[in-house]
């Protein structure tokens, strides 16, 4: 397994309405450490937007998908530009919230409750464009522990700033395998429809998504440096090679059924 990157978060020095010099205490715990290949621990309980007990495990195993996010409800800035550009990837990636993928969205702040996570859940699921009790994005609050360990094994540093009474954190959303296995980091406060799709495809295996997508993420990879999917040769060449095989195979087949006919004339 490769060691795991570490991800400063210089960006949020602007985003949140920091100023840059002299940067606030919270900040030095901020960066992202990936762990892609890990897994989430699924025993970990939450409390879903209903006030009902969540572990994390009754998403996992589902051959579906999970798109995680880390936020608090009452962020007005960075959380909610995160959350928007979530669901203009999902709207312009083909998927289907709950059919192909699942969503879960946890705040990292534990005085949270689940009155607010249900008002924002409704408004996200509207913008979305589906039902506002659409059981496939949970939006979730949580003891102070259970955060943490979930914050720790997705790599996802954060920290309160009691002058300004906000959590800094870093603007990135991560892709899980079904099983619960971290799949992909997305950064960023606007995602690509085609990155989000390709991420969703490739963490359940091929199982989600049409041929043509599967097709298209053999003909892609995901460029840890320029932080998306990008062209990458070997596969444009296996993807040519099957291609005029299959062409070929078609021509085959044309033929020998031409010299049947002619046999039987």
């Amino acid at each position: 397994m490769k060691a795991p990157q570490l991800i400063a978060a210089s960006l949020l020095t602007a985003t949140c309405g920091w100023a840059a010099d002299p940067a606030p205490a919270a900040l030095e715990s901020v960066q992202v450490t990936e762990r892609v290949g890990s897994w989430v621990p699924g025993g970990l309980t939450f409390t879903d937007s209903t006030g009902s007990a969540f572990p994390l495990h009754r998403y996992f195993y589902k051959d579906k998908p999970v798109l995680l996010s880390l936020n608090y409800y009452r962020c007005s800035m960075l959380c909610s530009l995160i959350l928007t550009g979530m669901v203009n990837a999902l709207k312009g990636s083909g998927l289907a919230l709950g059919d192909d993928y699942l969503a879960i969205t946890v705040s990292i702040d534990p005085l949270e409750d689940p009155p607010l996570a249900a008002e924002r859940k409704r408004g996200y699921l509207q913008a979305l464009g589906t039902p506002a009790v659409e059981p496939g994005w949970s939006f979730l609050t949580g003891k102070e522990d259970q955060i943490r360990k979930l914050a720790e094994a997705v790599g996802f540093g954060y920290g309160y700033d009691q002058d300004t009474k906000q959590y800094a954190h870093a603007a990135v959303i991560f892709v899980l395998t079904p099983e619960g296995k971290i799949s992909r980091y997305l950064y960023g406060i606007e995602y690509s429809p085609r990155d989000v799709k390709l991420a969703l495809v490739e963490a359940a295996g091929g199982k989600v998504g049409t041929s043509l997508d599967r097709f298209i993420l053999s003909c892609f990879k995901y460029d840890p440096s320029l932080r998306r999917y990008g062209f990458y040769v070997s596969g444009i060449l296996k993807g040519g090679a099957m291609l005029v095989f299959g062409m070929l195979a078609a021509l085959l087949v044309t033929l020998w059924r031409r010299e049947l006919k002619r046999g039987t004339v």
